[in-house]
């Protein structure tokens, strides 16, 4: 029977191995949930809250852009105060913006709000890697991020369901409710959380702006800046699909919301796989080949939406199903392949790999708006360009770093 000796450089007295793998899951959860909750009900909350679609957009594009500010803020932070403080701290904030958009009277107050419970969620999630780095034996890292990973894509899964029944039953704002009470849960798990950063190992300097150095010292590497803005690219098709999927199913397909739950819920269900599929392809190819297949089959994935996608939504969904297979696939391998680039820094590094994905997921989403208001056409022309890219950048950073894809450190 494994112990924690056996997962656990850092030993949790008080929440275990299986305590803490649920705390880091929990809040690597906060930011999809927040997201697939409440958009069955986002073509109908202009009407609402007698605004635009613009500005109900813009409590998800806000959302996660902010979501990114908070990833680049608050993971340097941590490599000098310590994991623990920013985890409170900013499930604090999140359990107040939750509150507050759940409170709401007007879509300027909700965006606001947004701002704030993304601002939240974004130090949590910064976290999630950076405690992995610190508490997990290195033989047991890449299991506990693809398990991480894979819950990370269940709770997707049931979200849109639930927030279909909630806004049918209820309306928007009690999903806000729900993702308080969830803040809350997790904030009470948090405080048995023991700090995984010593005192000793911890970044330290009283220099102004050095959180923009400790940025710079990582960014300033190509070995690691490159293949994090190829690998971080899968983002911008998956969140450009979280952007518009309601708008596709409910106003082109015309399906409830219920509907529409259900098939976002089936699309999300078969990515469950994802996450292992490196844990088992690993046995009979290398990393680099697994990727290079990876991206290609999202290249395809593009293609067979912009031909089959305005047929029928089960065709639809089951093309992007295969882009959301790739991308649950290559998320955990590449988080694994750029966190072992720097032998410390880890919020840092956490933090960078989390911000770009992240911006790169907000342009997505401005993106595909941005292409008409056909968006079975405009997601596919945003997967289809931005993966060739993806493919193309691939190439290239092999070209130059041929060992890019091997777990270590970029200067060994």
């Amino acid at each position: 029977m494994e112990t924690q000796s056996t997962w656990l450089a850092r030993p949790q007295e008080h929440l275990g191995t299986a305590g803490l793998i649920v705390l880091l899951v929990g809040t690597s959860m906060l930011m999809p949930l927040s997201l697939d909750m409440y958009t069955p009900a986002v073509p109908h909350m202009a009407e609402h809250l007698s605004t635009t679609t613009a500005m109900v957009n813009l409590t998800l594009v806000g959302y996660n852009f902010f979501f990114a500010v908070g990833l680049l803020i608050f993971g340097p932070l941590s490599d000098r105060r310590g994991r623990r403080p920013v985890l409170l701290g900013g499930l604090a904030f999140y359990v107040a913006g939750s509150l507050a958009c759940a409170l709401a009277p007007s879509i300027e107050v909700l965006v606001v709000a947004r701002i704030v419970q993304s601002l939240g969620a974004g130090a949590a999630d910064a976290m999630t890697n950076a405690v992995v780095k610190d508490a997990f034996m290195e033989g047991k890292r890449q299991l506990a991020i693809s398990f991480i990973q894979l819950m990370f894509i269940i709770g997707p899964v049931i979200a849109p369901i639930v927030g279909a029944w909630i806004v049918i039953a209820l309306d928007w704002w009690a999903t806000f409710w729900i993702l308080t009470a969830a803040g809350v849960l997790f904030s009470f798990l948090a405080l048995a959380f023991e700090e995984s950063l010593p005192v000793s190992e911890r970044y330290v300097s009283s220099e102004k702006g050095e959180t923009a150095r400790q940025f710079a010292a990582v960014l300033r590497v190509p070995a690691f800046t490159l293949p994090l803005l190829v690998l971080t690219l899968p983002n911008f098709g998956f969140m450009a699909y979280v952007s518009v999927a309601s708008f596709i199913c409910e106003s082109y397909f015309g399906l409830s919301e219920l509907a529409y739950g259900m098939y976002y819920a089936i699309v999300t269900f078969v990515t469950v796989l994802g996450p292992f599929a490196w844990e088992f392809a690993s046995r009979h190819m290398e990393a680099r080949t697994f990727i290079t297949a990876k991206i290609g089959a999202a290249v395809a994935a593009g293609a067979a939406l912009l031909v089959f996608g305005h047929l029928a939504p089960w065709l639809f969904c089951a093309a992007f199903a295969v882009f959301a297979i790739v991308e649950a696939s290559l998320r955990p391998l590449s988080t694994n392949i750029l966190l072992s680039k720097f032998r410390d820094a880890g919020g840092t590094t956490a933090s960078a790999i989390n911000f770009t994905s992240t911006v790169h997921g907000s342009l997505g989403m401005l993106l595909v708006g941005a292409l008409g208001t056909d968006y079975v056409s405009a997601l596919g022309w945003t997967i289809l360009g931005s993966m060739i890219v993806a493919a193309l950048g691939w190439q290239a950073v092999l070209c130059r770093y041929p060992h890019t894809a091997e777990i270590r450190a970029w200067d060994e």
